[in-house]
């Protein structure tokens, strides 16, 4: 494992690092054209500026005559595809590279996430993680709630679960779809109707690949909304609505508020009670509808065999755990704090915050980053002045 920058560690080895399968990999390509090698790296140590070429030996891309390729070409609406002399009978033509587009079309029933991510294999592989979902706006007696499908359209449903992990090779594109979670009806359907399409239910996803799925962004944030009312089940208590959670709201500037700003989801390394070894997290805080103090905190992980886990930690009520935005009016009332913050204050320069919340063991802690930008230019990075760093037991 690469834990460092130092020549000492480990070095992750990487045997093909080229991605011709990703996510902006949204043209066509020709590979292995006549004459010509791919561009593939400057040689750094060359006493003279040479690059390194390379051409593309994966089982991806077609090799047409030239009729196919005047049909290819009319479909791309790219006439070079036809008519270059350097695409020849011999050259390789890449299509549908972006993997999202490229899983939609294999199965296009499943919803599929917007973030994949990719991980390297034991052999040295880039391999692209795709979660997909099975949904449904007509299960029974489910709770119903609205999702953005893009950026000008909504989706009403009542049903969302992820059952399908999708596997793509960057080098050749090679897709494999496997059902991670045998109880969802929806998902077992679609492995009866397309028994081809799906790995055998006995057929395990690799575990180089599987131990290290983090835990889906998407999924989650809607799981933690449904739960600021639901994660109380009693039926009095759901019909009286009076232990309701709000997501934990944050001050991201200089300037205080009463209402802050939700904290958004963020990956964190916890190390949960009961558990060995730290792991990857996703972690959203909570508070009491109306109250500020810390009520609970929801982790979305996934353990050694790549089973996701999604876990509610509650305190009591009359615990009294401080919630982001009572921490971030201590520390505005510290005279040692509030004098190095002050530094920062300058015309023209734009202070923000951000806060986290690491649970390790039975302590939290709080970190608090604060970074400067020039209001002037919007496109460069924040920069990083401070870190506070607080504990509660």
């Amino acid at each position: 494992m690469q834990k460092g920058f130092e020549d000492t560690n480990d070095v992750v080895s990487i045997t093909q690092p080229r991605i011709y399968f990703g996510m902006e990999t949204n043209d066509t390509v020709v590979t292995n054209s006549k004459d010509k090698k791919e561009f593939d790296y400057p040689i750094l140590d060359s006493t003279y500026a040479e690059n390194a070429e390379n051409s593309y030996d994966g089982k991806a891309g077609l090799s047409l005559n030239f009729i196919d390729r005047i049909i290819l070409a009319i479909k791309e609406r790219d006439l070079k595809l036809a008519f270059s002399g350097n695409v020849t009978s011999e050259s390789k033509i890449l299509t549908n590279r972006n993997i999202i587009k490229r899983a939609q079309t294999v199965m296009p029933y499943l919803m599929y996430d917007e973030e994949p991510y990719l991980v390297i294999t034991e052999e040295g592989k880039l391999v692209w993680v795709l979660d997909a979902y099975t949904i449904s706006n007509d299960y029974p007696y489910s709770q119903k709630t609205t999702i953005r499908e893009t950026s000008t359209s909504k989706l009403e449903l009542n049903y969302i679960r992820n059952s399908v992990k999708v596997l793509i090779d960057s080098y050749d594109g090679t897709i494999s779809f496997y059902i991670t979670d045998r109880t969802d009806p929806i998902a077992m359907a679609y492995f009866n109707i397309y028994p081809d399409l799906f790995a055998d239910l006995e057929e395990k996803i690799p575990a180089d690949i599987s131990e290290h799925f983090i835990y889906p962004t998407y999924l989650y944030n809607i799981q933690a909304d449904i739960i600021t009312r639901y994660h109380n089940i009693q039926p009095d208590v759901l019909y009286r609505s009076n232990d309701i959670w709000e997501i934990a709201t944050y001050n991201t500037g200089k300037v205080m508020t009463k209402t802050g700003t939700d904290i958004m989801p963020y990956y964190t390394m916890t190390k949960l009670v009961n558990e060995e070894n730290p792991k990857l997290g996703l972690v959203l805080p909570y508070t009491p509808q109306g109250r500020q103090n810390l009520i609970a905190y929801l982790v979305g992980s996934y353990d050694n065999s790549g089973n996701s886990q999604l876990t509610i930690y509650k305190y009591q009520a009359d615990s009294n755990i401080l919630g982001p935005m009572q921490l971030d009016t201590q520390i505005g009332q510290d005279e040692i704090v509030t004098k190095e913050l002050e530094t920062l204050n300058v015309n023209g320069i734009k202070v923000t915050k951000n806060m986290t919340i690491v649970p390790i063991n039975n302590m939290l802690l709080y970190v608090e980053s604060i970074y400067t930008q020039y209001i002037n230019e919007q496109d460069a990075l924040p920069t990083l002045k401070k870190v506070i760093v607080a504990s509660r037991k």
